[in-house]
């Protein structure tokens, strides 16, 4: 079967229709991600993200649910109560983009009118733009320092700040980046942000300037047999398998989703992840050198949001 937008759009409006629509629970269910872009290419494989938000607590936060080998849904579930102070979603870099333009394919009263009206009212004040990388930025420096404490430098938290501190920058000109598109998509928002070289510092820290594409293609049935035997709910679900593998496969930029999911499930002792993060320079020895380099590019980043401040009077 051929898998057109239009196709994936006829199926978010069923499954809304039979399984959302009759629940007096769901508040309003909305189309994200990718597929609500028109101008992106659609992906041989590719996910549907769907927001669901409930009128009470909801009963998960996250369900996948595959529709074929090439194609799943990645629902959230989110209380209507994160979105009740719609000024404040102005400074947070997710969820205030996930309301700026969604495609609305259910709705109970007139939740999205009034949260999305409110939001788009001064999104783009440098105040704004300057809380949402901080908001990123700020984690990425606390789990630096919290790295700092430990008695031997751990692998653990070090990606997430790393993807933290990659965000910030996006967040200056848009909206961050996902885990699948992160190393690709991050030149263009150093180069929006005025400072190019940062896409070689994120290359370094994350050792992709350390291999090779052809690195990712021998690592990839250790990955693969990896996560098929710990796949977990829900970031790294069985399902996700062959979401996460089409990225890996298509290049360089393919190390990011690896190195996330990799660095998650492995066991510590495992030898093909071991010898993958001492050729990235992320195994015990190397490691200490990455933090000194993430501590120069934070302090980069706070210098570069400190003048953004200074310049737009904030």
């Amino acid at each position: 079967m051929r898998i057109t937008r239009d196709l994936l759009l006829k199926l978010c409006r069923e499954t809304v229709e039979k399984r959302f629509q009759p629940d007096p629970n769901i508040t309003a269910v909305f189309l994200t991600g990718s597929l609500r872009d028109e101008n992106l290419p659609l992906r041989p494989i590719t996910d549907i993200d769907l927001l669901v938000i409930t009128k009470d607590a909801p009963l998960r936060e996250r369900e996948i649910v595959k529709l074929s080998a090439e194609v799943h849904f990645d629902l959230r579930f989110e209380p209507a109560s994160l979105y009740a102070q719609p000024r404040e979603l102005r400074r947070d870099p997710w969820r205030g983009w996930t309301m700026w333009d969604p495609l609305l394919l259910h709705e109970k009263g007139r939740f999205f009118e009034y949260t999305q009206a409110i939001l788009r009212s001064q999104f783009d004040d440098p105040v704004n733009i300057l809380a949402r990388a901080r908001a990123l930025a700020e984690p990425a420096r606390a789990a630096w320092t919290a790295m700092q404490l430990e008695s031997a430098p751990s692998l653990t938290n070090y990606p997430q700040a790393l993807e933290n501190t990659a965000n910030a920058v996006a967040a200056l000109s848009g909206v961050p980046l996902t885990v699948r598109r992160l190393l690709d998509d991050f030149p263009a928002r150093a180069e929006a942000a005025g400072r190019p070289e940062w896409t070689e510092h994120l290359q370094a820290l994350c050792g992709a300037a350390s291999i090779s594409a052809e690195s990712l293609q021998q690592w990839l049935p250790a990955w693969r047999q990896t996560y098929q035997e710990q796949a977990r709910a829900e970031e790294f679900h069985p399902t996700r398998l062959a979401y996460f593998s089409s990225a890996i496969e298509a290049g360089i930029g393919g190390l990011w989703p690896m190195l996330i999911s990799w660095n998650a499930l492995a066991e510590p002792n495992d030898p093909a992840w071991m010898e993958a993060q001492r050729a990235l320079g992320l195994d015990a020895a190397g490691l200490e050198l990455r933090l000194n380099g993430l501590d120069a590019l934070l302090d980069e980043l706070e210098e570069s949001l400190e003048a953004y401040a200074r310049l737009n009077g904030v």
